[in-house]
């Protein structure tokens, strides 16, 4: 994108560690913040400012300030946008503009302009036709940057100023030949890309800069009214806005993350900036459904938002039957929109990695060659690669099997050595290492010792060992490993303090079983249930399948005959051999009647509502039925609702 001038840069000396950082006196509105930081051209300052005050609700939402100061800061946010490699919002903005121009009407994509009658037209002035040109002649940068020649060549064709002739006569006969040889579909070569923002020791520091502010805060490093004095620097509700997001920094530096997500939901909106990052506060505690779920409202709100697509994309995966349709429409909006994006290559290729190995194996290829470790483009693009590797093996022949296992294991290798403290890279790792026979074991386990003393505070950390533990439980089930302490002690740890993860009771309960300590099965059933409300709504099958499988042993057969029918009725799978097993159980029981056993029962998880005379339910059972009547009852709310729509219209 061109640029007309560049702003200087003025740098400051650094402050001592113990003198608290300077604010502006007075307070003042976040469009003169972010004229500070732009005329600092601090690019991911100024954007996080732009988006985490909610400037702009969403790519297809852009409001062009009507301040001429203001809108000057507004072409220069534009240009940050695209100096970071973010096209599709730098083209939004610049969409935005457009069609606030005389004689110009709202257009859609893919069509960059409409006709108006010659008698609607309005003369411009020198002026402001060579303003309109180079906002015109900057969207066509734009567009060609994201491959979208055709839209690139209607909007060259709308450069008709003095100004811009030589480069609209320079760049159009090289964008006709490029348009014959090139197809819009085509990936562009992905770029290196990452999001630097500056730390507490950086000479970049000015009293409107968030990265300082956020760096001290991530470290505990930050005195007590930082957060407050940085925040009455701003009017209106962006002074809200300023104040929870630092705040949530200032619980993550406190090793608090529920109380970060708690600080982002008083935040005075809900945009994909906000969603993104409670997302990944959600998946570093192991909500991995919930993480999802604001991932997918964050795209549902902003088709053009790219931030975290990545890590939705690898957290619907594991259940792609269900999620095929959303990774597809990702991927082809990714494609559409972000061809230079190592994101896209990394979606494209689990979307075709169970289809077409070949072309996963191009994607994970290009991704990792642009990719940057430290970031989360890097940790899902090792993904990728690994598991192309790890289908290679499967489907190899004896000479290859070998050859595909080593070049993971060195890929692995490599990955960890340069992010530490990544715990999907770690499990990965860890994975790989526990496929060897031999000195596996031995190796994950002195592994995931030593990433846990790195993180003693990170319950994936705590997981990744419970996980090599039971391995070797499994891997030897006649030895004594009673003396194991470790195992219950980071059990007991993640179940106190994350009493939302069914891992660990899982783990738990099986340990106390195998050790036959059914008293202290029975007291972590009894925890589970006191968990029953934090467990994932999606879990719920899980969740009646174990008590139903604890109860059974407990020969408790009523409740676990409940629990047993609540499961399948919520979606759980129970095999043949195992369905053969719980009804010999239950028909050697005199405490399973008639009324039982012709399922009566279950008729209230039916379609149809119970009837007035039905027998009392369950607690197991009941939980089900209101699960449904609060779905029979929101979409009868939704009938009502376009009822009284259609009544309005009419």
């Amino acid at each position: 994108m061109p640029r007309g001038r560049v702003p200087t840069i003025v740098r400051r000396t650094r402050s001592s560690a113990s003198t608290p950082m300077g604010m502006l006196r007075r307070p003042i509105s976040v469009w003169k913040h972010l004229k500070i930081l732009c005329d600092h051209n601090y690019a991911e300052d100024s954007i996080l400012l732009y988006e985490i005050t909610n400037q702009s609700t969403s790519s297809d939402r852009w409001v062009v300030p009507e301040n001429n100061t203001d809108y000057e800061t507004y072409i220069k946010v534009c240009e940050l946008y695209d100096k970071t490699k973010r096209y599709a919002q730098a083209g939004a903005i610049l969409r935005s503009i457009i069609q606030t121009f005389p004689n110009q009407r709202p257009f859609s994509c893919p069509s960059t302009s409409t006709h108006v009658p010659e008698e609607e037209r309005v003369e411009l002035s020198a002026n402001e036709l060579e303003q309109r040109d180079y906002i015109w002649y900057c969207y066509y940068c734009i567009l060609q940057k994201s491959n979208k020649l055709k839209e690139a060549h209607e909007a060259l064709r709308n450069v008709r100023g003095p100004a811009y002739k030589k480069q609209r006569d320079d760049e159009m006969p090289r964008l006709l030949h490029q348009m014959k040889y090139t197809n819009d579909s085509d990936l562009v070569i992905p770029e290196q890309w990452r999001a630097e923002l500056p730390d507490e020791n950086s000479a970049r520091i000015c009293s409107s800069s968030l990265g300082p502010i956020m760096s001290l805060l991530k470290q505990n490093k930050a005195d007590a009214t930082l957060v407050k004095r940085f925040s009455e620097q701003f009017i209106g509700t962006e002074r809200n806005d300023v104040y929870w997001w630092l705040k949530s920094y200032e619980a993550i530096g406190k090793d608090k993350p529920y109380e970060a997500i708690a600080c982002l939901k008083k935040m005075s909106h809900q945009n994909p900036r906000v969603l993104t990052e409670m997302a990944r506060l959600n998946y570093q505690i192991d909500k991995r459904d919930e993480a999802r779920r604001l991932l997918r409202t964050a795209h549902s709100i902003d088709c053009l938002w790219i931030d975290g697509m990545d890590l939705l994309a690898f957290l619907c995966i594991g259940d792609f039957a269900t999620y095929s349709n959303l990774i597809e429409g990702l991927a082809t909006t990714l494609s559409r929109e972000w061809p230079h994006r190592i994101e896209t290559y990394v979606v494209n290729g689990f979307m075709v990695h169970q289809m077409d190995l070949d072309m996963a194996w191009s994607y994970s290829n290009r991704a990792m060659k642009c990719a940057v470790p430290g970031t989360d483009q890097y940790v899902f693009a090792v993904h990728l690669k690994a598991y192309c590797l790890r289908t290679l093996e499967v489907k190899a022949r004896a000479p290859d099997v070998e050859k595909h296992k080593n070049e993971a294991h060195r890929l692995l290798e490599a990955a960890v050595e340069a992010m530490p403290n990544s715990t999907d890279l770690g499990l990965l790792y860890v994975d790989t290492l526990l496929e060897d026979e031999d000195s596996g074991h031995r190796a994950a386990k002195i592994f995931a010792t030593k990433f846990l003393h790195q993180n003693p505070d990170n319950v994936h950390a705590k997981l990744l060992k419970v996980h090599v533990l039971v391995n070797g439980v499994t891997r030897n089930p006649d030895a004594n490993h009673t003396k194991c302490q470790d195992l219950f002690t980071l059990l007991e740890e993640v179940i106190a303090d994350h009493p939302h993860i069914l891992a660990a009771y899982c783990f738990l309960l099986n340990e106390y079983s195998r050790l036959k300590k059914d008293d202290k099965c029975g007291e972590v059933l009894e925890r589970l249930m006191k968990a029953r409300q934090l467990i994932s709504p999606t879990k719920t099958h899980k969740y009646h399948k174990i008590r139903a499988d604890y109860l059974l042993k407990f020969k408790k057969v009523i409740p676990a005959y409940e629990h047993l029918m609540a499961a399948i009725a919520t979606g759980a799978s129970v095999d043949q051999t195992m369905m053969s097993s719980y009804e010999s159980e239950f028909n050697t029981s005199e405490e399973i009647s008639h009324d039982y056993k012709n399922l009566a029962f279950l008729d209230p998880v039916l379609p149809g509502r119970p009837a007035a005379s039905a027998p009392e339910t369950s607690p197991a059972l009941q939980e089900v039925i209101n699960d449904h009547e609060n779905d029979q009852d929101s979409s009868d709310a939704d009938d009502e609702d376009e009822e009284e729509e259609e009544g309005e219209v009419a």
